[in-house]
């Protein structure tokens, strides 16, 4: 009897846990070199995430109840698979480091379905990240980049922009922490947003296994 009450109680916690987290795809397994995708698996265009590990990724985690807080696009370099992110600026990282950097290795692949793209990313480099999460600013955050870079170059409209206050309301219990951040940068509740699982969840996209 003693070792039933112990694991229901076990069961009981393990739900509990399961609760008080975040909403999250279902994390990939734990990647080894052997998993790492190769320059044929990966296309110019395909879409990369992960769970950051970087000081806003927890309030991201929050706010869009998902394990989703970071995205670039794969571009090819002399044969090379590079990622087109933001960082302090907007950067071209190596695939293998990009997959690295995030939580537990862990990474999701999406594609849109077009035969062949051609990414001109050139103008993008060096630009400073967009810490007030403005669009048309001249400055980017990651997931502004991928939807900017799809509508504009592609012709493709991945998703709907938010207002920011959509995105808030239902973390109460975060709020007073999260709005003061966005006091700091200057982020109103009216104004248009893209989260990065609002791409991630696109229809227009398809897993790449």
């Amino acid at each position: 009897m003693k070792k039933f009450f112990k694991i229901l109680l076990l069961i009981i916690a393990i739900a509990l846990v399961g609760v008080a987290l975040p909403y999250s795809p279902m994390l990939g397994e734990r990647l080894t070199a052997q998993t790492l995708p190769t320059n044929q698996e990966v296309r110019e265009g395909d879409i990369i995430f992960h769970t950051s590990k970087s000081r806003q990724s927890p309030l991201l985690q929050v706010a869009t109840r998902s394990k989703i807080t970071h995205c670039g696009i794969i571009v090819m370099r002399e044969g090379k698979p590079y990622v087109l992110e933001t960082l302090k600026t907007l950067v071209l990282t190596p695939l293998d480091k990009f997959i690295a950097r995030g939580e537990g290795g862990r990474y999701w692949l999406k594609r849109a379905d077009v035969e062949s793209v051609n990414i001109e990313y050139g103008k993008y480099l060096g630009k400073p990240y967009d810490s007030a999460f403005s669009f048309d600013n001249d400055t980017y955050y990651c997931s502004e980049l991928v939807y900017d870079i799809y509508l504009k170059q592609l012709g493709i409209k991945l998703c709907e922009p938010k207002k920011v206050g959509d995105y808030l309301i239902l973390c109460t219990d975060k709020l007073p922490i999260i709005e003061k951040e966005m006091s700091r940068r200057g982020i109103t509740t009216e104004q248009q947003a893209v989260a990065p699982v609002d791409i991630f969840e696109s229809n227009l996209l398809k897993d790449v296994k």
